[in-house]
């Protein structure tokens, strides 16, 4: 197991991935027919007939394009759907997103049997029968003066920063693209019943520079057979998660705002009946990226923590314990593609409890979860997933007689498509 592990390790990268992600693309020349040359070639996983959006940080999702020629760290690429051609210019960076084979339409596949007269691969010459469109007029003032200064950042240019951050026709362009996941677990264990499971699930997401939507629900069903009784016994979970993040506010941080929600049926009871975190505005750090490590991030969000659970009472009635607070919520995220088959995400959730009456810390009401998943590519959109989940709530035990951790076990089979 470990060799074949090993052999995976060290597979070489041979082509674009799909949904990976290369920035500060440069377009160098424009060709006829829509063809560009670019900054990025062998070096970076681009390979001919790759396929990829481009994006811009402040415009967005700008074309899309198929690789017609690499170089060892440069490319040619015929952009075949332009929606928003004001963004296309030499003068702006750019975010290549690999896509998958399967998304190229017809006739646009055909563009891979076609032979391209791409012409001279130096940089492009301004052209001396008319303007260059690409040229770009001096607007710095001659001198600075102490009011100038002043000005820079007075009311105009924090109201400029705020449009930036809530441009409603880039928000637009964002949220038209979205990728949805469907996934399935044959096979799930967890520790505190340690019974047999299966589990559905869907994410959903969109594929964007700036404003960025995600959502998660999933349903995982236990049955157990009571070894005195041999009754039947079902546990049951439900997770749901809404994301929204401005990505960039600016060169290591962006905006946070979450909704989550948990419901856990250990026994009849619920443990908890409902769990709602709310957080209107955290904020992530971003510590480390490059082509390898897609992120490394440290996250901080206040939530508003609204949980119910189900209790018996000493006459044996069923009641409900309601429990309003704030949680300190801390996430540290990482992700990084071993090779083009491989990949390994962690996301770990740190939330202490606060009371609101008392605002008194609660260190041990930790709420903690660590998700590890070792993801592998089979084929295009299909993957293979392993994932180990830990979890520790003090209430299960001090509120259910339950005991504080649980420890998950699941393989997961999943399927990327495009709305």
């Amino acid at each position: 197991m470990w060799i074949i592990l090993g052999l995976l390790l060290t597979l070489p990268s041979f082509a674009l991935e799909s949904f990976e992600r290369l920035k500060n693309v440069k377009i160098l020349k424009v060709l006829d027919k829509n063809i560009i040359f670019i900054n990025r070639g062998l070096e970076d996983g681009i390979q001919i007939h790759d396929h990829a959006k481009l994006s811009q940080e402040e415009e967005g999702y700008s074309a899309r394009a198929i690789c017609l020629k690499a170089k060892a760290s440069e490319s040619y690429w015929k952009l075949y759907r332009i929606p928003y051609s004001e963004t296309i210019s030499k003068d702006l960076s750019y975010t290549l997103v690999g896509m998958g084979d399967q998304e190229i339409p017809s006739p646009e596949a055909k563009l891979r049997h076609q032979i391209s007269k791409l012409g001279d691969e130096s940089p492009e010459k301004k052209s001396e029968t008319g303007p260059d469109p690409f040229s770009i007029k001096g607007d710095l003032p001659d001198k600075l003066t102490e009011r100038d200064l002043i000005e820079t950042v007075g009311p105009e240019q924090r109201k400029l920063f705020v449009e930036q951050a809530l441009n409603q026709d880039q928000m637009k362009r964002d949220l038209k693209d979205f990728r949805v996941s469907l996934y399935a677990s044959p096979f799930s264990r967890q520790s505190i019943n340690n019974g047999q499971s299966y589990r559905l699930g869907a994410r959903a997401g969109n594929v964007a520079s700036k404003y960025r939507l995600s959502g998660q629900f999933e349903a995982q069903e236990t049955q157990l057979t009571d070894p005195l009784t041999k009754e039947k016994v079902s546990t049951k979970t439900h997770q749901g998660q809404a994301q929204f993040v401005i990505h960039r506010l600016s060169e290591s941080l962006s905006s946070l705002s979450l909704i989550n929600y948990n419901s856990q049926y250990f026994t009849e009871l619920g443990t908890p009946k409902s769990h709602w975190q709310i957080g209107v505005l955290g904020f992530t750090w971003h510590l480390f990226e490059n082509k390898t490590w897609e992120y490394f991030d440290l996250s901080y969000i206040p939530l508003y923590d609204i949980r119910t659970t189900e209790l018996f009472s000493p006459s044996g009635n069923k009641l409900s314990d309601k429990k309003n607070g704030l949680r300190h919520g801390f996430r540290l995220g990482v992700k990084n593609r071993l090779n083009e088959l491989v990949a390994f995400e962690n996301l770990l959730w740190v939330r202490p409890y606060q009371e609101l009456s008392s605002w008194e810390l609660d260190s041990g009401n930790l709420n903690l979860v660590n998700d590890l998943k070792l993801i592998f590519n089979l084929s295009g959109n299909l993957f293979f997933d392993y994932n180990l989940i830990y979890q520790y709530d003090k209430l299960w035990k001090t509120q259910s007689g339950l005991p504080a951790s649980n420890t998950i076990n699941s393989v997961n089979l999943r399927y990327d498509f495009d709305l």
